[in-house]
């Protein structure tokens, strides 16, 4: 397992002679990187580019002879197997392999072209077995820079995904489980403005006003606090409908900022022009009765001279 701690096991039993941290790396990039071949100089200076160029050299071929030593001696199913020759190093992997990366990349890619209507309940199972398998960020206690960049498109993925579970959640009024995935992101990204605007529409929807226009309250102190910024105009129009205790706030299903602020905007306008609508009648009420007023007094001073 690459994510959280990294883990090899064989069979129910951990993988000995991967103590190493260089063996650790090299195995775990060639994983990542399964799909390809490496050349060789790349990955020297990937791993271990700091270094003097004859080391590493010398480094990668005493690795390279621990990891395919370690790989060998597992006889009892057939394992991971590196290709090698003086260019070129890959990792084939025997269909029996099971990587949780390599899973969570699979449904991943099976839902991130679909929108939250197209998506099933077959899908929701996929996307919360992907969001079991990430039990923490790639490789916890790395901080090579290859480490870091891939980390980071993880982390992505994975909030991507959480973000279709708060909205396929939100759609087929699963309340509480939304907000237990919109929560989560927030672990992850305290700013992530998106999830707290989630929050506050399932805590509106659930029926606790309170609690979504204390969600806005938390959103304003970390977007302050990590970017030293104010809410979008879209939070902002999103809490004023909810003080206001609007009918439903518009669903967020399009992944595109642009549409996505459209959407919400619109209805909040509405709202905003319904209510100036009624300000003015009651304005156009008062002045009417003004006119009467001033008509009845100025007769009455008219007969009063």
């Amino acid at each position: 397992m690459l994510f959280g701690k990294f883990t090899v096991e064989n069979n129910s039993t951990s993988l000995t002679g991967l103590g190493t941290r260089q063996v650790q790396e090299l195995f775990s990039y060639l994983l990542l990187f399964r799909n390809r071949p490496q050349v060789r100089e790349s990955l020297l200076e990937t791993l271990w580019g700091d270094q003097p160029a004859g080391k590493v050299r010398k480094k990668l071929r005493q690795t390279l002879w621990r990891l395919q030593s370690i790989l060998v001696r597992q006889k009892t199913s057939i394992g991971p197997e590196l290709l090698i020759d003086n260019d070129w190093i890959q990792i084939v992997l025997p269909d029996t392999f099971w990587l949780d990366v390599d899973e969570f990349e699979k449904i991943y890619d099976f839902v991130k072209g679909k929108r939250i209507q197209e998506l099933n309940e077959s899908d929701l199972r996929k996307m919360q077995h992907a969001n079991k398998l990430y039990k923490g960020n790639l490789l916890e206690g790395w901080y090579q820079d290859w480490c870091v960049f891939e980390r980071e498109r993880f982390q992505t993925m994975n909030l991507m995904l959480l973000d279709k579970l708060v909205q396929f959640c939100e759609l087929h009024q699963k309340y509480d489980l939304g907000i237990s995935y919109a929560t989560e992101i927030l672990r992850y990204d305290q700013a992530y403005e998106r999830a707290h605007q989630h929050l506050m529409r399932l805590y509106f929807l659930g029926g606790n006003r309170t609690q979504a226009l204390h969600q806005y309250g938390r959103c304003v102190m970390a977007l302050r606090k990590e970017l030293d910024v104010e809410p979008s105009e879209s939070t902002k129009l999103l809490f004023e409908m909810i003080r206001l205790d609007a009918r439903r706030p518009a669903f967020i299903v399009d992944e595109n900022m642009d549409s996505r602020a459209a959407t919400q905007t619109k209805p909040a306008l509405q709202a905003t022009l319904n209510r100036l609508q009624d300000v003015s009648k009651v304005l156009r009420n008062l002045e009417h009765q003004i006119e009467e007023e001033i008509l009845m007094l100025s007769s009455a001073f008219s007969d009063f001279i």
